[in-house]
């Protein structure tokens, strides 16, 4: 099971300028650098907001601002490019793929569309199919339930801190992804003790015969 953001997808310029512009129209002060949101951003996104000054009763009008802005921005959002050829290759070995993001369920349905990748996936849970979101386990074991698989017969794949926390709060085995266009960098990653440490997905096909 995947990530989205910055596992498969490239959005983080996106996501940084559609919540600066949400900040901005509400009052609050945006995130002036691509590089300072990185440094700052962490999940669950209510729990982001609130540290950056935004009064809890005013969270969900926040996130309803990004949803709205987030589309002008959504040309940037890119697909890295070994994806579809990891995806074509462990679809191939017959294993069952799964995306679990906290992207917005409609965002993330539109990018894997777009990209030509949705057809790989046996089960996509996006921010709408679950009540909670990383760190919580709980949209992963919603995936688990989909593709009807054990947790201990699975891996999750992503880039920040809390994909790390959720992997092993649902007991599956956990892998870090780090690249440049990362959420969060290798040190915050490494104190969570992943199981695995990839550069990019071609990795995967080196750690599943020890999976």
């Amino acid at each position: 099971m995947f990530d989205a953001s910055g596992t498969i997808l490239d959005d983080i310029l996106a996501v940084w300028k559609a919540n600066s512009e949400a900040y901005e129209a509400l009052g609050f002060e945006g995130i002036e650098t691509l590089e300072e949101f990185r440094r700052r951003f962490k999940l669950p996104v209510p729990a982001f907001h609130e540290e950056n000054g935004v009064p809890p009763g005013l969270v969900k009008l926040v996130d309803q601002r990004f949803r709205e802005f987030y589309p002008r921005y959504s040309a940037n959002v890119s697909i890295f490019p070994e994806v579809e050829e990891v995806l074509r290759e462990l679809k191939g070995r017959g294993i069952l793929l799964g995306v679990v993001s906290n992207i917005p369920t409609s965002f993330l349905k539109e990018h894997l569309k777009n990209f030509r990748v949705e057809p790989y996936f046996s089960a996509i849970v996006g921010q709408e199919d679950c009540e909670e979101q990383k760190p919580s386990p709980r949209p992963i074991l919603i995936a688990l339930r989909k593709l009807k698989v054990e947790p201990e017969s699975a891996l999750y794949v992503g880039d920040m801190e809390e994909d790390i926390l959720a992997g092993k709060g649902a007991r599956v085995k956990t892998c870090a992804i780090v690249r440049e266009e990362s959420y969060h960098p290798r040190w915050r990653l490494e104190r969570q003790d992943p199981d695995y440490f990839i550069s990019d997905l071609r990795g995967l096909l080196d750690i599943y015969p020890a999976i």
